[in-house]
């Protein structure tokens, strides 16, 4: 499947977290399928990201705006990147 534009992907996550290994397989997953850039950034090393999303890991943000939050699925990854 391809995106009509190349999409971005950020996963703002935390070590010890394991809804952020289950979100970060989740987006591998798809990113097999549909090309996207994709980093992860630990939110622990920036102490704004880590006030903003410290309840909240794992986040996910396309293009720039939260997208999703805590449980990551396939699908409603694949329905952020088509919006």
């Amino acid at each position: 499947m391809k995106l009509p534009q190349r999409r971005h992907v950020v996963l703002y996550s935390k070590e010890d977290c394991h809804l952020c290994q289950e979100a970060r397989a989740q987006i591998e997953r798809v990113r097999r399928r549909v090309g996207f850039r994709f980093r992860e950034v630990d939110i622990a090393v920036d102490p704004v990201l880590l006030a903003r999303y410290v309840l909240a890991v794992p986040v996910v943000a396309v293009d720039g705006r939260d997208a999703l939050v805590s449980r990551v699925s396939a699908w409603r990854l694949l329905w952020a990147l088509l919006q």
